[in-house]
């Protein structure tokens, strides 16, 4: 398929819709082989989205509607070596940008006796705490997805070694690419980037400099779970800067630079509750960025059997980001949500055969009492059907740049 000028010239916004096209057309193929193939396990599902939103916010969707598929495939070549894919996609009625299907992950493990390598793009979590975990800055949040769900990440090229001692496990990762995020247009609700924004990224190196991982994680023992990690590199942080530097009004692209950092994150059972902390400390080498330390502690108590097969826990968490350096970019500049905040959480899980659950609270910034409000149930029919409901809230202070948002998200799915 191609689109031609009278003049023979392919106009280049529908050379980069055909690309797209075919790149859309590949996966797919690839996938449906993958699927078809009987030596292929795989695991999947398509859902539709729908959400409402109520707001006084100009030029602003109030309603969005979406389909999502999110399918991972696993190819056993031996015992000790397999092939993983993963691909997501999303198609919005309203939004272009939000138009995309994705190769999230591809990547080779071979494991041996003491030891395991892998070769590929992967997404990797490491976390502790419910609601935000800023130790897990591996992968590039996806900002296309819901800006809520800091689960949603962009896969990331990279290669890893992982040596089993008897009691722990060291592993080094090399990062080998640098993703550049794109942005919702602009009358969605979910964009927070300056309306002439750039998907181009600017960094301090080359974009393949390798950042560099050490994680040190000892088996669990006495109900203490934990890792470390030493990193060189890329920070999961970026500031803008015009993309002409003569021109001060122009569009504004992201800027990456160089940090080192230090990570730890880990939890403690006693009883019934469990205790929860993530801790980081980043050296910048940039010198419009201060250094700056994060900390987060928090506690879940649960009542098991409160009614019946009913479980009902208690969440606190608290949020801490401290830069050292006054005159430089900090947490504000960054726009970070969590930067000392408090949030008070309540989860009822069934325990039933459909993995029902309801997750609620609340979120107070301890500067200006901002706070946002959240519901979240998520449950499944049959082993098939998934429905999700989300409810959320926003309350800003007087004066304040947001406004009242109130925002109901249904999500329906299909497994298979």
């Amino acid at each position: 398929m191609e689109f031609y000028l009278n003049n023979g010239k392919m106009l280049d916004k529908n050379k980069d819709e055909v690309l797209k096209l075919k790149k859309t057309i590949l996966i797919t193929t690839l996938l449906c082989s993958l699927i078809a193939s009987k030596e292929i396990e795989y695991q999947g599902e398509i859902s539709s989205e729908f959400i409402v939103m109520q707001h006084d916010l100009d030029k602003t969707r109030d309603k969005e509607i979406a389909l999502r598929l999110d399918i991972k495939a696993k190819y056993q070549i031996d015992e000790d070596k397999k092939v993983v894919a993963r691909v997501q996609g999303i198609g919005d009625i309203g939004d272009e940008e939000r138009r995309y299907i994705d190769v999230s992950e591809l990547y080779f493990e071979h494991r041996f006796p003491n030891s395991a390598f892998l070769i590929g793009k992967n997404i990797r979590s490491w976390e502790a705490m419910e609601f935000y975990n800023h130790t897990d800055n591996f992968n590039t949040k996806n900002w296309l997805d819901d800006p809520f769900d800091f689960d949603s990440k962009l896969g990331a090229l990279n290669f890893s070694y992982n040596y089993f001692l008897d009691d722990a496990s060291l592993c080094v990762i090399a990062k080998l690419y640098e993703n550049g995020q794109k942005v919702q247009d602009e009358r969605s609700s979910n964009r927070f980037a300056p309306l002439k924004y750039s998907n181009a990224l600017e960094t301090s190196q080359d974009r393949s400099s390798p950042t560099l991982y050490l994680k040190y994680t000892p088996k669990a023992k006495d109900n203490i779970d934990y890792s470390l990690i030493l990193e060189h590199g890329y920070d999961e942080q970026r500031y803008l800067v015009p993309v002409n530097r003569r021109d001060i009004n122009g569009s504004l692209k992201q800027h990456s630079y160089i940090v080192d950092k230090l990570m730890g994150y880990g939890t403690l059972k006693r009883g019934n509750t469990i205790y929860k902390s993530e801790l980081a400390l980043t050296y910048s080498e940039d010198s419009n960025v201060a250094h700056y330390s994060q900390a987060s502690l928090g506690a879940e108590h649960t009542l098991h059997k409160f009614y019946k097969e009913m479980d009902i826990g208690g969440l606190v968490e608290y949020y801490k980001y401290k830069a050292f350096q006054k005159d430089k970019y900090n947490a504000k500049s960054f726009n970070k949500l969590f930067d000392d905040d408090l949030v008070l959480g309540m989860r009822v899980s069934q325990n039933d055969k459909y993995n029902s659950e309801l997750l609620t609270g609340v979120m107070i910034d301890r500067h200006n009492s901002e706070k946002v409000y959240f519901a979240e149930y998520d449950t499944q029919i049959n082993d098939k059907y998934k429905i999700g409901v989300d409810l959320q809230h926003l309350a800003p202070h007087k004066g304040s740049f947001f406004r009242d948002v109130d925002r109901i998200r249904v999500e329906l799915g299909y497994y298979f």
